[in-house]
């Protein structure tokens, strides 16, 4: 079973402090006069906490591509689904935002920690102390071209969207660049453990990943993907249930490996046609 493709699209501003750009109720007008975030309870801190660049997600009008981590927090329901595959159901689990699990040792200094994971979930006894634990990634998309920030605060003073904000999110870099480099530091530490590990995306994230094979059970998972649709239900977009795809790790680097290499003779005949470019000299 394999994972399916998917392409940059042009999206437009879907949500700003936590509701959609539609919505102009007491409550979405009050927070985004706060610059408050409904998801963290607290105000947006993306960016830059004094001015904080408070969109949520982009958005074709059905579906939203989320671009702010804090958008998964959703009625906490993430860290329930992955704790419920983790630990099974029924029970109490913590999740504890950025534990480092890497300890690197220089000479003639403390220790320092590094490798910070986005959640440790861990899942605790009728006394409410930690039995087992597992990791929980969080992975928003990042959006390529010129600042948006012109065009957010356009629509924080008119109301409403110009014509200038659409933007393409940039699914490759979110990936190959951002996510496949964190995942390299921490999965093979909670392989070695045998923990469950996890990574959050939502559904367009996902689908525009590259095909990677697939297991069939958590069990025999190194690393999960929690896969969220967000859909737009009149002026309100809704996280949905999540889809679980369990893959091995290997599986993982082969699939978001940037690029994948050429024949060795096709790559000799590149060579050939670019010898004049080259600086040819004879060995001694």
């Amino acid at each position: 079973m394999g994972i399916g493709h998917g392409g940059p699209m042009l999206l437009k501003i879907g949500e700003v402090f936590g509701h959609s750009v539609d919505n102009f109720s007491a409550t979405a007008n009050a927070d985004r006069s706060a610059k408050n975030c409904p998801f963290r309870k607290a105000r947006c801190n993306k960016g830059n906490n004094a001015d904080p660049l408070g969109i949520c997600s982009f958005s074709d009008g059905a579906a939203a591509t989320v671009v702010c981590p804090a958008r998964f927090q959703e009625s906490l329901r993430l860290f329930a689904d992955a704790g419920r595959l983790a630990f099974g159901p029924d029970r109490k689990v913590a999740a504890i935002p950025e534990i480092r699990v890497l300890r690197v040792e220089v000479p003639g200094k403390p220790p320092r920690r590094i490798g910070k994971i986005d959640y440790m979930l861990a899942a605790l006894d009728e006394k409410g102390t930690a039995v087992d634990f597992a990791a929980l990634e969080v992975q928003a998309v990042y959006i390529s071209g010129k600042s948006i920030r012109p065009a957010f605060d356009h629509f924080l003073e008119k109301k409403a969207l110009p014509s200038f904000a659409e933007r393409r999110p940039d699914f490759r870099s979110s990936a190959q660049k951002r996510l496949m480099p964190q995942l390299s530091l921490k999965v093979p530490v909670f392989r070695r453990w045998g923990k469950k590990f996890f990574v959050a995306v939502d559904q367009t994230f996902f689908d525009a990943l590259p095909a990677m094979q697939t297991v069939d059970h958590i069990e025999n998972s190194e690393v999960t993907w929690l896969v969220y649709p967000f859909k737009k239900y009149g002026k309100l977009f809704e996280m949905g249930t999540p889809k679980a795809v369990f893959t091995l790790w290997d599986e993982v680097v082969a699939a978001l490996r940037e690029g994948s290499a050429p024949k060795p003779g096709e790559m000799l005949a590149e060579l050939q046609a670019n010898i004049q470019r080259g600086h040819v000299v004879t060995t001694n």
